[in-house]
């Protein structure tokens, strides 16, 4: 990746108002509907970085962020020709996430509204003002009521829905040239936020598997490769976090192997330029898995469950939290568990005498 050197897009050179453009103009709007739901819904996230290997920016220049409270993900790249400068643009993705994540849990905390991702970036984008670098940036929120996932996105990130193990949907990317991203910064040549494209997709159903990442993913893993890896993950299961790894891990195999056709590749070839195999750079891997919640807590039963880890040195401890709604009653169980891989199955049903009753299976 390399930083753009184009006019500024701050009022020092001419104002675009065509879509897609440097400047104040807004970026295209893309709307994409999947099938009709009536459950609100909800995401389950894990996450999955793996920075490539320099021991001067050992973090790599990468940043990710998930957002549970505000349904809101995002990933952002900093762009590496910062680095002739001897300007770490890592500091600059982690300083815009770190204000995402913020803003989206201030935006729940005061209104129950969906959070617009949109405005998430902006005001990211206005508080890391003070950083140096430049970056692309990709942010993701779910309305759970309407069931509709709202996406903006600056550069060349971005991200796939799959429904029934395929690509439904797959984001745009925003580029100059081969190579030349979008980017977000305060820079000559830099773009605002008003730039970036954004999309709607609509309707989505529980099962559906959101991936987010970085170009470190999209350059070396191929849409029908990722559904490979969903096909041979348990889809069944919730754990985001180990499909992300698996998805990541190919991604890395991919980029190192030197006779492998990637997406990158195959970009090169048609911009006339000359390179063969993966693309070694840092990989990010969000991913996110629609559930149903039950609207009307007077059914008979509802469940929530969501998992808390910590990840140690050697071990993960999770611990399963179950909340029930039986009638106008609830109860809340805490159950802990230490392996380090956990697979559960849950079910709970309701006899005559108005009882319910769990099942937990822990295997190692």
């Amino acid at each position: 990746m390399i930083a753009a050197n184009k006019p500024p897009a701050f009022g020092l050179g001419p104002i675009h108002n065509c879509y897609g453009c440097c400047g104040y103009g807004r970026g295209p709007y893309h709307k994409k509907k999947l099938n009709s739901r009536t459950d609100q819904l909800h995401l389950i996230c894990g996450s999955c970085y793996l920075p490539k290997e320099n021991k001067e920016k050992p973090l790599g220049e990468d940043a990710h962020f998930i957002c549970h409270d505000a349904q809101t993900i995002g990933v952002a790249d900093g762009v590496g020709g910062w680095a002739r400068k001897g300007v770490d643009a890592g500091e600059y993705a982690r300083g815009l996430m770190n204000h995402a994540k913020k803003t989206a849990t201030g935006i729940t905390r005061s209104s129950a509204a969906a959070v617009d991702p949109r405005k998430v970036l902006s005001e990211a984008y206005a508080n890391n003002a003070g950083v140096q670098g430049s970056s692309t940036a990709c942010i993701l929120s779910l309305d759970k009521e309407r069931g509709t996932l709202h996406a903006v996105n600056v550069g060349d990130s971005g991200f796939m829905v799959f429904r029934d193990n395929m690509c439904f949907f797959k984001s745009s990317t925003q580029q100059r040239s081969f190579n030349c991203p979008y980017q977000l910064g305060n820079c000559v040549g830099g773009d605002c936020p008003e730039a970036a494209e954004e999309f709607e997709v609509e309707e989505l159903r529980p099962g559906d598997i959101i991936v987010l990442g970085t170009d470190g993913l999209l350059d070396n893993i191929f849409a029908s490769e990722i559904e490979e890896v969903i096909v041979a993950y348990d889809v069944s299961g919730q754990d985001c976090e180990e499909l992300a790894s698996y998805i990541a891990n190919r991604a890395l195999y991919n980029s190192l192997d030197k006779y492998n056709v990637s997406p990158f590749q195959m970009e090169a070839q048609k911009a006339g330029r000359e390179h063969v195999g993966g693309k070694i750079d840092d990989i990010t891997v969000v991913v996110a898995r629609v559930l149903a919640s039950t609207k009307n807590k007077n059914k008979n039963i509802y469940k929530k469950l969501s998992i808390e880890r910590n990840t140690g040195t050697t071990t993960r401890a999770y611990s399963l939290k179950f909340q029930f709604h039986i009638g106008e009653r609830h109860k809340a169980f805490d159950v802990p568990c230490q392996n380090a891989f956990l697979r559960y199955t849950f079910s709970c049903f309701r006899n005559s005498a108005n009882l319910a009753k769990r099942f937990l299976e822990c295997a190692t």
